[in-house]
């Protein structure tokens, strides 16, 4: 790697740091303008009542719990008092998409000190700067990402951190090239283990998915040439243990009650389930090997992600890393693969309809790989070194606005008001006292959503009820604490459809004293008389004995 003076490196850093603030800048622009006005089920974001609640309550959301997620969350959906509760949250979601843009530029920046020098003073610092731009801009503008930063997810903020966790290994790298053996480069070594250590660890207080990040981490360590000392090693370790340290909150904040307190994990038993998704577990490992190769092949249009200028340009970059020979661009290589690998593997042992959260960290590889087909392009004869510039260049530009052009409209929110409406037809719906249940979940934490955060002060006589929740024993303990005027199961009831058992035996149970409301009719119910009145898109039941 060329070695460089304060100046220059001061130059290059400070150009570095104003590409990444404008380009984060713009995608923060571009989401704010395609946000979702509030509570949301597009671009598979069903969870976002229960994430966008949890956060307002300080509750406990579903697993893993994603406590990192829920403080902010709390913090900002409380500090900023402008626009509903769920837009303030989508504004929080499309934050850490910015982010995570502005840190691959970042990133993809740094990579390019990887190169030998020869390699490297082939490429103007205009034609890094446009890779490094249109890396982030590419990233911002993927289908996926944008889709999954202008809703509340948690999945742009994993990305922030796959982002903030590979841009910390890049810089391990350019010392192990250049500036292991003196003072200055040791001192700035022990530093950034300790924040990658802190990094990955506050990572994995947001998703538990962060954990597929341990082969790269330990692949630059051990064999990019870092030579961590022992007690490098153990204050990196230490300061990943310490932001783990938040998953503390899910006992604490449960045995406060709050309002949303899924899997009560206060035991010890509780927090097990909850923090490993012990409830999801069924779906992963169940595959045979053909359902595997058809899960992932369900993705194969992945390269559409950033659109055909973008995908031809990461394939350049990919190929100019295989051909690569310093050691520090065949290690970043490796890495990018691992993260592809890693993302693969998830999809292909967990079956779930909705994946695209997990399709995050390849995106991010490809994002990589299309700032290096620069450095393919300028790898010419020195006739061509101009001709090569320009087309890189060009080919760049094309990328970085390519998705912007092109997914706007598939991806834009400013008008989905569906969710909304459901949610608060419904309440407007709901007499005095109502019990709601309802089996979906998507419908569901929206009526968590307007009954604990929109209607908190004026509609908290209506008892809403998950029915899955109701099928286990912390279930019911919280619905009986929460809904005391509601007659509860003693214990889950038994039987092949759980949920529909447990829905007719709360409705003959409780339509005496209440009005009764659920999502969709009770075969079992209708066979013995009792009517479903549709209400919108919810049904009134009435006893056979109603006239």
């Amino acid at each position: 790697m060329a070695s460089f003076g304060k100046e220059e490196k001061k130059k290059h850093n400070q150009l570095a740091r104003h590409l990444a603030f404008w380009v984060a800048a713009a995608a923060y622009a571009v989401y704010l303008l395609t946000l979702s006005p509030g509570v949301s089920w597009e671009h598979h974001s069903e969870d976002s009542g229960d994430l966008i609640t949890a956060a307002w309550v300080l509750g406990i959301p579903h697993p893993t719990g994603y406590p990192l997620f829920t403080m902010l969350g709390w913090i900002w959906s409380h500090v900023i008092a402008m626009g509903s509760v769920a837009w303030r949250m989508n504004v929080f979601s499309a934050l850490w998409g910015a982010f995570a843009a502005g840190v691959t530029v970042r990133a993809v920046w740094a990579s390019f000190y990887l190169l030998p020098e020869e390699i490297r003073g082939r490429i103007t610092r205009s034609a890094m700067a446009v890779a490094a731009c249109a890396s982030g801009l590419l990233l911002a503008f993927a289908t996926d990402v944008w889709a999954l930063s202008v809703v509340t997810e948690v999945y742009s903020m994993n990305l922030f951190f796959v982002s903030l966790v590979s841009w910390i290994l890049i810089e391990l790298l350019i010392i192990s090239d250049g500036e292991n053996g003196n003072d200055a480069g040791r001192g700035r070594r022990g530093k950034l283990i300790a924040f990658l250590g802190f990094t990955w660890g506050l990572a994995l207080t947001n998703h538990m998915t962060s954990i597929f990040l341990l082969p790269g981490i330990l692949l630059v360590m051990f064999f990019g040439g870092i030579k961590p000392k022992p007690a490098e090693i153990a204050k990196g370790i230490l300061f990943f243990i310490l932001p783990l340290l938040l998953y503390l909150y899910l006992p604490i904040r449960s045995m406060m009650n709050p309002p949303l307190d899924w899997g009560n994990p206060e035991t010890v038993d509780n927090f097990v389930w909850v923090v490993t998704g012990k409830q999801f577990r069924k779906l992963m490992f169940t595959l045979f090997p053909y359902q595997m190769l058809h899960q992932i092949m369900r993705y194969s249009s992945i390269p559409l992600e950033i659109a055909v200028p973008g995908a031809l340009a990461a394939g350049l970059g990919i190929s100019r890393m295989l051909l690569g020979r310093a050691r520090g661009g065949i290690i970043l290589m490796i890495y990018s693969l691992l993260l592809v690998a890693s993302s693969l593997f998830y999809l292909a042992s967990y079956y779930i309809w909705d994946p695209e959260g997990y399709l995050l960290p390849m995106i991010w590889a490809a994002s990589l790989w299309a700032g290096w087909s620069i450095v393919l392009l300028v790898s010419v004869p020195d006739k061509l070194i101009k001709a090569g510039r320009v087309i890189g260049i060009l080919l760049l530009v094309a990328a970085g606005i390519s998705g912007l052009v092109g997914h706007w409209k598939q991806v834009d929110l400013s008008d989905n008001y569906e969710a909304m409406r459901f949610g608060e037809e419904s309440f407007e719906a709901f007499e005095n006292d109502a019990l709601m249940l309802e089996m979906r979940y998507e419908r569901a934490f929206v009526l968590w959503y307007y009954r604990e955060v929109e209607y908190r002060d004026t509609r908290d006589d209506v008892a809403v009820i998950f029915l899955e929740h109701a099928t286990f024993d912390w279930g019911l303990d919280l619905l009986e604490r929460k809904y005391p005027d509601v007659v509860i199961p003693d214990e889950p009831i038994e039987g092949a459809k759980k949920e529909a058992v447990t829905a007719a035996w709360l409705i003959e149970k409780n339509i005496d004293q209440r009005p009764v409301y659920c999502g969709a009719p009770v075969d079992e119910l209708v066979e013995e008389g009792y009517r479903f009145e549709a209400v919108g898109l919810i049904f009134r039941v009435f006893p056979p004995d109603a006239g």
